[in-house]
């Protein structure tokens, strides 16, 4: 009969080692594949606040910048011809806001926001 020696060097028969190995086999199965699901999980969700920073932080959003101005600018009611002297802008992963200052109106916010995180139009709204 065959001997095998583990890691402990303690020599253990053929049949012996591989009852324990199809022991311990069965018993990893079912937390492999809750490993299995969770690991698809989290590379799931990395994936999803990757899209959502590419798209809501780091893509240009120069277009968005102007529509933000001309709501800033309605919303103080005076069209092309108030003065924006400040524009602070503050891009997050859930959300866009612009606050403007605008010469004899005051400071102007303006929030925009997409319907789904990484999709969808931004709906914004001036305050």
């Amino acid at each position: 009969m065959h001997e095998r020696a583990y890691a402990n060097a303690a020599p253990v028969s053929q049949g012996l080692a591989w009852a324990t190995h199809e022991r311990r086999r069965q018993q990893r199965r079912p937390r492999a594949l809750l490993a299995r699901a969770g690991s698809a999980l989290a590379w799931g969700l990395f994936g999803l606040v990757a899209v959502a920073l590419y798209t809501n932080v780091i893509s240009d959003d120069a277009e968005l910048r102007a529509r933000t101005e001309a709501i800033a600018r309605t919303y103080a009611n005076c069209g092309d011809q108030c003065r924006v002297s400040k524009m602070q802008v503050q891009r997050t992963v859930v959300g866009y806001s612009a606050e403007f200052d605008i010469d004899g109106v005051g400071p102007v916010q303006v929030v925009c926001r997409r319907d789904v995180i990484v999709a969808g139009e931004q709906r914004c709204s001036a305050k």
